[in-house]
């Protein structure tokens, strides 16, 4: 049915000014993120960025013609989901940097949107903004109430309750009436199909342990009571991504026999897993697939890109029919109306820039919808490469290299990713391939404790920073050179995050192997960031045993804070200082302790966060990589 559509697809084109630098295109926001069809399928809401900052805007199904409903302030909010309740409202999470005690935290919002009168309400209430605190409280959405699309559930915390209750909350008053109180610490809530709160989840810290308690009541009128616990770092995972019709089941995410991360059945009455559900025989599972009203529909991984499992095979099917159309290019199904006549799709692959298409089943039309990247859609990329090699211990490392076309001898960037718990994918990146039409190849290595390959593969790199992790990076940059991809001599390494941290680190290790050093929002005092950052010990468990003083006390000698003079090469250091992950002092303290000895340069963008996710960071952030990567390596 699709097949007669692909005719009329026609590839959108657009004016470039040719002579703005090069990486103004590079440096473009996403032009729409996040685009989600109504459940009619009539309307498309979307996160339009504009230059005067991001919005959230809608247009006539498969239209360009955006309707501005809201704008978000530029530089300070971020939008972390668009979710649809019904044709009439749009619901908004967003989240700003707040300080406190010494630190950024995201707070969230949530606000909802009549698409018919553009009214937006801010989901709150005069009990919680009467409060001084109140600049600091978040709200989560806890469900959508697809059945009740004038209202919804909304957890936040409650100083009666001295935690985290849930209101049912309506959309266009925002009148809030707490449905569920908490006496047990229940920082996160699940409600079942019908709306009825019936799974809790409390983490409790104790001696620096920190325990996940699940609890659980059969329906409305009963008593909820713990029904699993959990130890994290020790025992199997145990991640809930949706409840069954009933209630009375759960579909977790759990690592537990396979050794990967797959959705088991859980039921809940008898605490017992009933059931594999799915699984894939080298990756972890990555999470739930939502539909545009927020139900269950099916789990996700990633090979090299990203792959779906829908439980219902219909579903299935029509991805498969859709991707079958766009030979050698990645296509997944972002959106379709309530009775899947309507689709947008996304189209990408390493040398194509995401596109939207649109497809009308009932019409039988179908075409380009809109770009991500309009401003590179007819540039050319260079391919993507798949490499593995066998780490000097044995363990099998994989990665991506990419390099120029019709370059001879190009220098290398080495870049680790961020994370650590995270990992490279071969789809198009932008600023990958900016560095790569500047003359540059470019090594991508998914180190060991990266995550989606297996729960061995990611605990061996547990306590690992700036040790075996570190080592495995070299070692991928060895096996480049050996193959004659790289020359010795001729490279610089570049990072952001975590990635950051390995840049510094190597700095001061291998201080001949790189002629420059790139760390963006990266850790260079890994003591500080361990004792100093509020976070939960799951996180800071996988980098030191912090109950044990002599071993926070030893990453003194993975931090570059403490090895300037071991340090050579030129170092270029960017840091947001609304960085809610990293705290830009990182960056700042070490430039300020080794300015008088190293050739090195602090940018410190101003409101910027760890991602650098708004117009005028990323303007900053290209602008500073291209004159020290010239000078230093080309």
């Amino acid at each position: 049915m699709l097949k007669g559509i692909m005719a009329i697809l026609l590839l959108a084109t657009f004016i470039v000014n040719a002579k703005a630098p090069v990486w103004e295109q590079y440096a473009k926001l996403p032009m729409v993120e996040q685009p989600s069809l109504s459940p009619n399928g009539e309307l498309i809401a979307t996160l339009y960025n504009t230059d005067s900052g991001p919005t959230i805007s809608v247009t006539k199904f498969p239209d360009i013609d955006f309707k501005v409903l809201a704008r978000l302030k530029k530089n300070k909010d971020r939008v972390d989901f668009i979710r649809w309740s019904g044709n009439r409202y749009i619901i908004v999470s967003a989240s700003y940097p707040e300080y406190v005690n010494g630190q950024f935290f995201r707070v969230s919002r949530l606000y909802s949107i009549n698409v018919e009168t553009s009214e937006t309400k801010v989901l709150t209430s005069p009990r919680f903004t009467d409060d001084r605190w109140y600049k600091y409280q978040s709200f989560e959405l806890v469900s959508s109430l697809k059945d009740e699309t004038d209202y919804a559930l909304i957890s936040t915390y409650d100083k009666n309750d001295k935690g985290y209750v849930v209101y049912r909350v309506h959309l266009g008053t925002s009148d809030f009436d707490k449905v569920q109180g908490n006496k047990n610490d229940i920082g996160s809530w699940y409600a079942d199909s019908k709306g009825v709160i019936r799974l809790g989840l409390a983490v409790e810290e104790k001696d620096d342990v920190f325990t996940a308690s699940i609890w659980y009541r059969a329906n409305k009128d009963a008593e909820l009571k713990k029904i699993h616990s959990q130890v994290w770092g020790e025992d199997d995972t145990f991640s809930i991504q949706a409840l069954s019709k009933d209630g009375s089941k759960a579909y977790v995410l759990s690592n537990r026999e396979l050794g990967r991360e797959a959705l088991w059945l859980y039921n809940i009455e008898a605490g017992k897993f009933e059931e594999l559900i799915f699984s894939n025989d080298k990756y972890d599972l990555d999470g739930a697939i939502t539909d545009n009203e927020g139900e269950f529909i099916g789990v996700s991984f990633f090979d090299d890109y990203y792959r779906t499992h829908y439980f219902d095979d219909k579903d299935g099917a029509q991805e498969r029919e859709v991707a079958g159309l766009f030979k050698g290019k990645q296509a997944t199904i972002s959106s379709r109306s309530r009775d899947h006549t309507r689709l947008l799709v996304s189209v990408t692959n390493d040398v194509t820039p995401p596109t939207y298409y649109y497809f009308d089943l009932n019409t039988q039309k179908g075409g380009v919808w809109l770009s991500k990247y309009p401003y590179l859609v007819r540039k050319s990329f260079s391919p993507v490469q798949n490499y593995s090699f066998k780490a000097s211990d044995g363990l099998e490392i994989t990665g991506y290299f990419t390099q120029p076309a019709n370059v001879k001898n190009p220098p290398l960037i080495v870049m680790p990713h961020g994370g650590p718990h995270a990992r490279d994918y071969k789809y198009f990146d932008k600023e990958l391939q900016y560095l790569v039409e500047l003359g540059f190849s470019v090594l991508q290595v998914n180190f060991r404790g990266s995550a989606g390959f297996g729960s061995a593969f990611e605990t061996a790199g547990y306590y690992q920073w700036g040790k075996r992790m570190q080592q495995d990076v070299y070692e991928a940059m060895d096996w480049a050179i050996a193959q004659g991809l790289a020359k010795k001599d001729n490279a610089c390494i570049f990072g952001a995050s975590y990635g950051g941290y390995v840049a510094l680190t190597a700095a001061f290790q291998e201080p001949k192997r790189f002629k420059c050093v790139v760390s963006i929002s990266g850790v260079s005092d890994l003591e500080t960031f361990v004792t100093k950052t509020d976070r939960q010990g799951k996180y800071l468990g996988n980098i030191v045993d912090v109950k044990d003083d002599k071993s926070i006390d030893a990453l003194a000698e993975v931090s570059a804070i403490r090895k300037i003079n071991h340090i050579k090469a030129p170092i270029l250091l960017i840091h947001g200082n609304n960085d809610t992950r990293v705290n830009y002092n990182q960056s700042k303290d070490f430039y300020d302790k080794a300015r008088k000895q190293l050739d090195i340069k602090y940018v410190e963008i101003e409101d910027g966060t760890h991602f650098f996710d708004d117009q005028e960071s990323q303007i900053k952030l290209f602008s500073e990589i291209t004159p020290f990567l010239k000078k230093h390596l080309l």
